[in-house]
């Protein structure tokens, strides 16, 4: 087609060419189309401006001379060689890293036994006797009070009948410190023996 087939083609195809065209979308023909309509005279001067650079051809880029690539090697890459990192080297990385490795875990593990746990009684006997008596007068106290603690779930309880709760709450300080006193008198008890 010449261009002046093109002169009654409405600027929104041709727009629309142009769309196509910047999306890289557009065959050759549809180019060829574009140059052609851009480089008459119906084109519109608006046109002619914004995209009249487009009706240029597009000029051949030439074949590179011969050696061409061996001179831009040397030029952007002159002297460098490719090398491997050093045997030694990696032998003391791998060393001094399994070497932090293990002085942390050494570290690690004399914090732990150090605070670790002990035995308070030494008679499991006693032990287990003192923790069933614990557990059944707390069991017995809570049973009590669980009839209060119903108005609490539905929050209607006045702060006189919350009083209950801070009962059970003396109660379990006082037997847990029945279980210091137990361990006091352990602990006396095995520093006599040692001496």
């Amino acid at each position: 087609m010449k261009w002046s087939e093109y002169t009654a083609m409405e600027q929104e195809k041709i727009r629309e060419l142009l769309d196509k065209y910047f999306g890289g979308e557009t065959s050759e023909d549809e180019e060829r189309i574009l140059r052609e309509y851009l480089g008459s005279a119906s084109a519109p001067d608006s046109m002619t401006r914004e995209f009249g650079y487009l009706a240029m051809k597009p000029e051949q880029v030439p074949e590179p001379s011969e050696g061409f690539e061996t001179r831009l090697r040397d030029i952007t890459r002159p002297g460098i060689t490719m090398h491997h990192p050093d045997r030694r080297r990696i032998l003391i990385t791998i060393i001094t890293t399994a070497a932090a490795v293990a002085a942390g875990a050494w570290l690690l593990m004399s914090s732990l036994s150090l605070h670790g746990e002990r035995d308070t009684y030494s008679d499991p006997v006693i032990a287990l006797a003192e923790v069933r008596s614990i557990l059944l007068d707390v069991s017995e106290r809570m049973n009590t009070g669980t009839a209060q603690l119903e108005q609490v779930s539905t929050i209607t309880a006045k702060p006189e009948e919350l009083k209950v709760l801070s009962t059970i709450n003396d109660l379990v300080g006082k037997n847990l410190s029945r279980l210091r006193y137990l361990d006091d008198l352990q602990n006396q008890g095995n520093k006599t023996e040692t001496k």
